[in-house]
């Protein structure tokens, strides 16, 4: 049986719902439709009022600057005080709480109690990897990068499972990309990505991510960064892939003063966007497109890492992505995507490949970030900036097509990769 974390709500009315959270998952409760639980005639609750993150069994809840707060155990957590509007009450960012078994969360007139139910350890799997520094692991330095990985620092080469490791690519909050050369055939260069699991998970949760990514691996075009081999040891994960000898779109802007110019940029647009129609034309979903999964090899865009981010989250094996310790700002992610977490469809990627455009051209985000701010609250009840506001001399056209691109609404962008594709070779 897997983890599961389960809601038991009970309302003023006397009727109780229930929601049972088994794969890494959001709940969000407030007076919008787009809450998970909708109370809309309770005054007490706020638009957005609180978010839960699950990773089973394990669960996290951070008030969004509610009005009233949320009660954990009868202790207040986050809320406006005394006199602030939602906008200054919001300009806090409140800290995560991690939830336990028989906790009781109270909102308004409603309670809900959560029950935790861990699945039985199982040989062969870690459960939280105690080796892990709190924070983004893009903090380190490449020798405790290493040693982390590795087990061994301050070499000037590493083998990993017939790889000859030379020379650290990147990295991010879950690991890091090696540059690195196949024992059999020391002329060729790959990619080697590791990822270190943030969290416990199931062999059921592991072998699910496994049979996905096998899957995605058989993905065949030439905008779109090959996967080549795989592997792993209880809770470290690697994946061999197409060594893209350009750096990422990312690279390229930085090397150019941080934007890039439409002219520029607009081929590689539309190479990336034709590998992302092919995938979505196969029903696949990225999840993750932003600046640094778009790679250059010879002068050609590829998406990379297609269904990493996807699957590693689903599988509970990235921790607590939205509300934990180490979570990132979301800044590529469309507002579905946290409502909405496991069931994104091609039309999210569309906002994430716009956000992308829109911040190499300009240099920000579609929204108005304020360290003092929530994100999450940002992203769900602000609107994008029109890039023009932002890049006055862009062309119309491309800006009309962004724009379109980045609105709230899912029903109102390109449908999927290759309408926007289209849209943008006019």
């Amino acid at each position: 049986m897997p983890s599961t974390v389960h809601l038991q709500v009970q309302q003023p009315d006397g009727t109780s719902k229930a929601f049972e959270l088994t794969e890494h998952d959001t709940f969000l409760l407030g007076r919008m439709a787009d809450c998970h639980l909708c109370l809309p005639n309770d005054d007490r609750v706020s638009r957005h009022h609180f978010l839960l993150e699950a990773c089973p069994p394990q669960a996290s809840l951070r008030d969004l600057g509610s009005m009233n707060g949320t009660h954990i155990n009868g202790k207040k957590c986050g809320g406006r005080e005394k006199g602030e509007t939602p906008e200054q009450g919001a300009k806090r960012q409140y800290p995560s709480i991690d939830l336990k078994h028989g906790d009781r969360i109270t909102v308004g007139q409603s309670s809900i109690e959560v029950r935790i139910k861990a699945a039985p350890d199982a040989p062969g799997v870690r459960q939280v990897n105690a080796a892990l520094p709190e924070g983004d692991l893009s903090g380190l330095s490449p020798e405790a990068m290493q040693q982390l990985i590795f087990g061994k620092p301050g070499e000037d080469a590493f083998l990993l499972k017939g790889y000859h490791i030379e020379r650290e690519l990147g990295r991010g909050g879950c690991g890091a990309v090696y540059l690195a050369k196949p024992q059999q055939n020391r002329a060729e260069k790959v990619a080697v990505k590791i990822m270190l699991s943030r969290a416990q998970a199931d062999t059921r949760a592991i072998a699910q991510f496994k049979r996905e990514m096998d899957v995605i691996a058989k993905l065949r075009h030439p905008n779109i960064v090959r996967f080549l081999d795989s592997g792993s040891d209880e809770g470290t994960f690697f994946f061999v892939m197409e060594y893209c000898d350009g750096g990422s779109l990312a690279d390229v802007a930085r090397s150019h003063g941080g934007t890039l110019p439409w002219d520029t940029l607009r081929p590689w647009a539309l190479q990336a966007l034709e590998g992302l129609a092919a995938a979505h034309k196969e029903g696949f979903v990225h999840r993750d497109i932003k600046p640094h999964n778009i790679l250059i090899h010879q002068g050609r865009a590829k998406v990379s890492d297609f269904g990493l981010a996807k699957n590693f989250q689903i599988a509970g094996l990235s921790g607590m992505s939205l509300t934990g310790q180490y979570a990132g700002t979301p800044v590529f992610m469309p507002p579905e995507q946290i409502v909405n977490f496991k069931y994104v469809k091609p039309v999210s990627d569309v906002w994430s490949f716009a956000a992308t455009l829109y911040h190499l051209l300009t240099g920000k985000f579609p929204y108005r970030f304020d360290h003092k701010r929530d994100p999450i609250d940002i992203i769900l009840n602000e609107n994008p900036v029109p890039i023009r506001e932002r890049l006055p001399g862009l062309a119309k056209e491309i800006s009309t097509t962004i724009d379109k691109s980045l609105v709230r609404n899912p029903k109102d962008r390109f449908p999927d990769a290759a309408k926007l594709l289209a849209a943008i070779r006019k």
